[in-house]
């Protein structure tokens, strides 16, 4: 049996600086929800540390559930690119989005 895919995605980009996030609706292309470590408040709660290393990712993927469930999204489609693997900070912002309430498929 096919799972039903969520009427979300989840796109990830991470440079070596910054790590970014957005939800976005399939239907239209629209971002619903976004988060980075470039936002000026998620600056101030990382002073003095790297803002593209695992706890900044798992930040990032705390703020970016939190304000997807404020908008009543409870699971997002999320698919690793071909030739990525599921470690590091990909791994900690999407463990994170899962222990902060937002399901993937």
């Amino acid at each position: 049996m096919v799972p039903k895919p969520t009427p979300y995605h989840l796109k990830l980009f991470m440079s070596n600086k910054y790590t970014y996030a957005q939800v976005l609706r399939v239907l239209d292309g629209h971002i619903v929800a976004s988060a980075s470590t470039h936002e000026r408040s998620t600056r101030a709660a990382l002073e003095g540390q790297p803002k593209a290393d695992k706890a900044a990712s798992a930040l990032v993927g705390r703020l970016i559930a939190e304000r997807a469930r404020a908008l009543g999204i409870a699971a997002v489609h999320f698919k690793l690119a071909e030739g990525k693997k599921y470690h590091g900070k990909i791994k900690e912002l999407v463990e994170a989005m899962k222990a902060n309430g937002v399901g993937l498929c």
